[in-house]
């Protein structure tokens, strides 16, 4: 973490610990974004400033043809302004990245990610419904993907992260950790399957038995009876 970095997080009140799998889960992977997702992050923070250097600018042209005088001085505080919005947008991306972890373990995926909003969601293997693997063009430049995991309601409202689905954003080894993460939902599922078939044996055989001691009881019954 940068030294630059650290006054925001003791404001924020943000810890670099990861964060835990829940108790009786074993961790099978520690994930975190590659790299160039980072490099990808900054550039969008710099396009995304664009438009609003654009709008100060000709702001700064009105003030110099109407009042020459104050020309200097809002030329000072335009670009302090955007020096100082640009430098945190830059500085919570980083910050986002180092919090940014995705832990994968052997019955559930817990993500942790974010800066300014803290968000930590665990799925549960039994529950996931569908895995896919997301790669736009500049992705694609960069050499990086994204897994999505969704379960039943996954869906965004107005926008908002869904506490049913995931992304693990930025990772190098999409497909492989797709893959994964499918083999621990089939194992989590072939256990829950098992389970019921067990359960249904071990009835039968209880019943098996029950019928044996009244079919012996009434068979001696009938020998009595005929005594």
């Amino acid at each position: 973490m940068p030294a630059f970095a650290a006054p925001l997080m003791r404001l924020l009140k943000l810890k670099m610990d990861p964060p835990h799998l829940p108790e009786g889960v074993a961790l099978v992977r520690h994930l975190k974004p590659a790299p160039p997702w980072l490099g990808l992050r900054y550039a969008y923070v710099l396009l995304r400033s664009v438009p609003a250097l654009f709008g100060f600018s000709f702001g700064m042209l009105v003030t110099a043809a109407r009042a020459p005088k104050t020309f200097s001085a809002a030329m000072l505080v335009v670009v302090l302004v955007s020096i100082i919005g640009v430098a945190i947008a830059l500085v919570t991306v980083r910050i986002d990245f180092e919090l940014r972890h995705y832990l994968v373990g052997d019955r559930s995926l817990r993500v942790s990610e974010g800066a300014w909003v803290r968000r930590e969601v665990t799925l549960s293997y039994a529950n996931v419904q569908n895995l896919e693997v997301l790669q736009g063009p500049l992705e694609r430049a960069f050499g990086i993907k994204s897994l999505m995991v969704s379960t039943a309601g996954g869906e965004q409202v107005a926008g908002r992260p869904s506490s049913h689905q995931v992304v693990l954003a930025g990772i190098a080894d999409a497909d492989a950790v797709r893959a994964l993460v499918l083999d621990m939902v089939k194992q989590q599922r072939d256990q829950g399957l098992g389970e019921p078939a067990a359960a249904a044996h071990a009835h039968g055989g209880l019943d098996t038995k029950l019928l044996d001691e009244v079919r012996d009881a009434a068979v001696a019954l009938r020998d009595a009876a005929r005594a």
